[in-house]
């Protein structure tokens, strides 16, 4: 897996069997918490198991792999004009 180091993926945030799976769980509470948002499901929404990053447009420094914030904000941008 030496092309994850290009994403900075290794030493900070090391690869191991089921990280994709995290990825998606993580990245996917978040973006399913918003969506929720978006249909009048519910009034606030909290991901607990997210937050624990410093990942960046260029990489993923820090805690976490993916910038599960941003994807939740391109969610919440579908039905609002500003975040």
């Amino acid at each position: 897996m030496k092309w994850l180091e290009q994403f900075n993926v290794g030493d900070d945030c090391p690869v191991f069997d089921g990280l994709y799976s995290l990825c998606q769980t993580s990245a996917g509470g978040s973006v399913g918490g918003v969506v929720n948002l978006n249909n009048g499901s519910c009034d606030v929404v909290v991901n607990w198991d997210d937050g624990l990053h410093h990942a960046k447009r260029c990489g993923a420094p820090g805690f976490f792999y993916v910038n599960d914030i941003v994807l939740a904000i391109l969610e919440l941008l579908k039905h609002h004009n500003r975040v």
